[in-house]
């Protein structure tokens, strides 16, 4: 896996230059993808597929990691927001990365089949149709897919990061 640079990835440098990206979001932006790299444990890209990447076109990606991932989604996807509601966004990342290693860690496959049935009929329902309970059993598929295919349960919870999602969820309780 690529090494941590805290750095905006290079994919987003015109959307700098046209002014989409305020100096508070290209914060953001690079904590975030920090953020995501200290949970990810698995490539965003296997070794084979980098290898394939670059005898085809010649140049290495520029999306190599989890957090290059996230940083150019975040930033292609709501660089029309606010400044608040833009880290709000980043915030919630974090709270649902945090989420994930918390609910999935240790879990058996039971667990997680259950989790995977149970959004599976919640997305068998039209959208307009779903209930707070067919969000919250997709919302929790999307959680275990980020525990499966970034490998987050494979590092341990750092002190900060626990108190950080404690005095979040407080600030959630208090909205």
């Amino acid at each position: 896996m690529a090494e941590n640079k805290s750095e905006l990835n290079p994919e987003l440098f015109d959307m700098m230059r046209r002014g989409q990206l305020s100096a508070n979001k290209i914060l953001n932006l690079i904590s975030l993808r920090d953020l995501v790299d200290k949970f990810a444990s698995k490539p965003f890209l296997e070794e084979e597929k980098l290898q394939e990447i670059k005898e085809r076109t010649g140049v290495e990606p520029d999306i190599l990691t989890w957090g290059d991932y996230f940083q150019t989604e975040i930033a292609s996807r709501y660089f029309n927001k606010t400044d608040s509601e833009f880290s709000k966004i980043v915030d919630t990342i974090r709270f649902d990365l945090i989420s994930s290693h918390l609910i999935f860690s240790d879990k058996p496959d039971y667990f997680v089949d259950s989790v995977r049935g149970q959004a599976l009929v919640s997305k068998s329902i039209d959208s307009s149709f779903w209930t707070l309970e067919d969000e919250e059993n997709v919302h929790l598929e999307i959680l275990l897919d980020y525990y499966d295919q970034m490998g987050i349960g494979e590092k341990p919870l750092t002190v900060s990061d626990r108190v950080w999602y404690e005095s979040f969820e407080l600030k959630q309780e208090a909205v």
